[in-house]
């Protein structure tokens, strides 16, 4: 069974990405393009994400990896053909004998490989020298040295797509250095029996900019989406128009507007659930948050209202009070510290037990005084990608 209509109901299977090669395959010359600051130490990465598996996995919930699912359907051949060609159709490669050269090289390898190397990139190296003559790319590897750019966000399993009730919205990236990453997850809707009771919701096709960063599923009938550097309005009032029109599946859409900042990427690094009716927000942004309620209006469209403050809004949408609970402690100078250190992107394992990262002393110690639980795992490494918990996981059931 796979079933989510809570931010905070008692996690029960939860998918991830182990971290792989494609973080050694950051360049500095190009992680302005691959959207890192810093370049993450792969084998340290790995080991604190272990960590963090483990810490899920000791909750009572069942860990998926995606890289093994893929694995899994690609025994059937023509799914693993699909899968590659979905990934070369965007590409930038242009030269047809390179293209028929990378597809082959991915086809001919162990599945498990050619997951792990559609995720990590394809290095110029691997493939040219099976090629009867070059193309101007294969003399070029001081410049791109990749015949397919690496996908270091791809351990932020949050952003590819979003669990409502029994069913997925695909996420639609706004960066194109993350289009390719949903690529496996619908592939493993679509084809993998442990899935098979996932249906896609009718929200496709989807404007450029919904991501599941930006989605939280505050009850059964109530979607939370902030409008962000990522999510866009159009993909709002796109995914509004289906899930409330079309084909009616929560009764309101909530919009949280954030200031359009590298640093608030996406709602949950400034904005997450920790208990029923407890929320955690980082304070630096509260003057400059708006918020707004989408629900069912006339003629099968879509109304729009603005609400008053985060709080204000929450409780008149939900139907009852709400705490919010500032991150950081009492300084702004600490929050604004842990903020970029995801302080705010907690994941609820439960009703008031949260996953966090250890270095946010402040942010555990607000909590912990609210009477929330708090799991501290390790992310030195983890965090140089700009992301959490929360980020780093896709519930697929909560009780």
């Amino acid at each position: 069974m796979v079933r989510v209509t809570s931010e905070v109901g008692p996690l029960k299977k939860v998918l991830l990405h182990r971290p792989g090669y494609e973080l050694e395959h950051l360049l500095p010359a190009y992680m302005e393009d691959l959207l890192f600051d810093e370049i993450p130490w792969m084998e340290r990465a790995r080991a604190e994400h272990d960590e963090f598996a483990a810490a899920l996995e000791n909750t009572g919930a069942k860990v998926y990896y995606i890289q093994h699912l893929v694995a899994d359907i690609m025994e059937a051949p023509g799914i693993k053909a699909e899968l590659i060609e979905d990934h070369l159709s965007l590409s930038n490669i242009a030269d047809p004998d390179t293209r028929q050269a990378v597809y082959k090289y991915l086809l001919d390898l162990p599945n498990l490989e050619t997951a792990q190397a559609l995720t990590a990139g394809l290095h110029k190296s691997h493939v040219r020298d099976l090629k009867d003559q070059l193309s101007l790319s294969d003399l070029t590897p001081r410049g791109f040295p990749f015949y397919l750019p690496p996908l270091p966000s791809m351990y932020f399993m949050r952003d590819h797509g979003i669990m409502l009730q029994n069913g997925i919205i695909m996420s639609s990236m706004f960066n194109e250095a993350r289009r390719r990453e949903p690529l496996f997850l619908q592939a493993i809707i679509k084809n993998h029996p442990d899935m098979a009771d996932i249906h896609v919701h009718p929200t496709e096709p989807m404007p450029k900019g919904l991501e599941g960063g930006d989605v939280l599923v505050l009850n059964q009938d109530t979607l939370l989406v902030g409008l962000s550097q990522r999510t866009t309005e159009q993909g709002i009032e796109t995914l509004a128009l289906r899930l409330l029109v079309e084909k009616p599946v929560v009764k309101q859409v909530l919009v949280m507007q954030i200031p359009i900042k590298r640093a608030y990427m996406h709602l949950d690094t400034v904005f997450t659930a920790v208990d029923r009716d407890k929320f955690l927000f980082y304070p630096g942004i509260k003057d400059s948050v708006y918020m707004y309620r989408l629900t069912r209006g006339k003629d099968n469209r879509v109304n729009a209202e603005q609400l008053g403050t985060v709080k204000e809004g929450l409780e008149q949408a939900l139907g009852h009070p709400v705490d919010i609970i500032y991150s950081g402690g009492d300084s702004i100078h600490q929050a604004a510290r842990e903020q970029w250190n995801d302080s705010t992107n907690s994941l609820a394992v439960a009703p008031g037990k949260v996953v966090l990262y250890n270095r946010n002393t402040h942010t555990n110690s607000m909590l912990r005084r609210a009477g929330i639980d708090v799991i501290e795992v390790e992310g030195s490494e983890l965090v140089r990608g700009r992301g959490g918990p929360r980020c780093m996981s896709l519930p697929l059931e909560r009780e």
